[in-house]
């Protein structure tokens, strides 16, 4: 049986919106009443608004790079008045072994994702704070959590866009502004190339769009963490710390370090850090 979630009187930003993940985001958000712009770069920006008012919704366009973020929010005020929601999920590839990456494939991919998501949250964080909060919803990846060959310029974008995430929710959290990342995975014209026929039949786009509409959703209390999903199902994603070891003794040398390293990296017995303060405690021994 589905649940619906209504978003009837909420204004929701897509960045990256007008195609792939990004246009099935706004597709279901003017099915459940939300009022959508749709950021994209190109002419398929207005198609999809065309199809969201076919389908009785609210929506407008917003033809501009992701990295004019100014723009997406202004587009919402002109229309709207508000900002209740942000997703951005705007993003490129540039795949290439890093002994062959350029310098402006390394920037350009980094620029995109990186710049482009600190523009859109920059120009909506103040109107966020104005109204008494807010849901963002950032796009991070596998590759952002476990590096993957060919991809050192998207990993590391990716990668930083949980560093973002994680201190906008610790700022946030007191303004009723709250911020996770998903790490999609689904077909699009991005992962085409690589998916074989069986990811091709079972990771739709459909299957991750509601996870991220909970999340940008009013009631959703969620803060700060990262949703790993596909196909229908999702995680969420936490960091795990081994125990280590403290060398009680200051005269200690780098063959003492080698000679116990497998207790530093054995996972044997583990504790999971969430903020900076747990590592401060750590090193001080106040664990």
């Amino acid at each position: 049986m589905t649940q619906e979630l209504r978003f009837d009187g909420h204004v929701v930003a897509v960045a990256g919106g007008s195609a792939g993940l990004g246009r099935q985001y706004c597709l279901d958000l003017a099915r459940s009443g939300a009022r959508v712009i749709v950021g994209g770069r190109g002419p398929s920006t207005e198609q999809v608004v065309t199809e969201l008012r076919a389908l009785g919704g609210e929506a407008v366009e917003c033809i501009a790079d992701v990295r004019d973020g100014e723009r997406l929010i202004s587009r919402a005020l002109e229309a709207y008045g508000r900002i209740d929601g942000l997703i951005v999920n705007a993003g490129i590839v540039r795949d290439r072994s890093f002994a062959r990456m350029s310098a402006d494939e390394w920037r350009e991919v980094l620029s995109i994702h990186v710049d482009g998501a600190f523009a859109c949250v920059k120009a909506a964080w103040p109107v966020m704070i104005a109204q008494g909060g807010g849901r963002i919803v950032l796009t991070t990846s596998g590759a952002g959590l476990h590096g993957n060959f060919g991809q050192a310029n998207y990993a590391a974008a990716k990668a930083a866009l949980i560093g973002f995430m994680r201190t906008l929710a610790i700022e946030g959290a007191t303004r009723n502004i709250y911020c996770n990342a998903v790490a999609p995975m689904a077909l699009t014209a991005m992962t085409e190339s690589v998916f074989d026929e069986e990811m091709k039949s079972t990771l739709a786009a459909p299957l991750v769009s509601p996870f991220v509409l909970a999340m940008v959703h009013p009631a959703c209390r969620e803060n700060g963490s990262i949703i790993e999903t596909g196909g229908g199902w999702a995680s969420r994603l936490r960091w795990q710390r081994s125990r280590g070891i403290r060398f009680e003794e200051t005269d200690f040398g780098a063959g003492d370090v080698l000679a116990r390293w497998n207790q530093i990296t054995t996972f044997d017995d583990v504790d999971y850090p969430d903020s900076t303060k747990d590592s401060l405690d750590a090193a001080l021994g106040r664990q």
